[in-house]
């Protein structure tokens, strides 16, 4: 599936990219395996778009739900010896993902599920 950035998204995600500098280094090398993380999830499993209406509640459970799924395999592929820097690369972690990500999954579920409700 390919994920297509609006030119606000894109402005935003450039701001926050600008801010990666404050990023940890071991977080900015592995930004691109995030993006791997959030973008093969999206169509398949459990985030298959047949799947997602009975798993999900609503647009935010998803984006929760792939957001922490997407962090948890960084942790134990990648991050899992970070003590005390974990919490800060987390939190990175969670906004880049709904900055660059939010929007498409939100109207993921949206096209997926309550449109075909009606």
């Amino acid at each position: 599936m390919k994920i297509i950035i609006t030119e606000s998204q894109n402005n935003s995600l450039k701001r926050l990219l600008k801010e990666e500098r404050k990023l940890s280094n071991s977080l900015r090398r592995r930004i691109e395996m995030l993006d791997y993380e959030v973008e093969s999830r999206l169509g398949k499993g459990f985030y298959a778009p047949d799947t997602i209406c009975h798993q999900y509640n609503d647009e935010e459970d998803l984006l929760e739900n792939i957001i922490g799924g997407s962090i948890d395999s960084m942790y134990f592929n990648y991050f899992s010896n970070m003590g005390e820097d974990w919490p800060n690369i987390y939190n990175d972690m969670v906004k880049y993902v709904s900055y660059k990500y939010g929007d498409e999954i939100r109207n993921y579920y949206v096209d997926n599920c309550l449109k075909k409700r009606k």
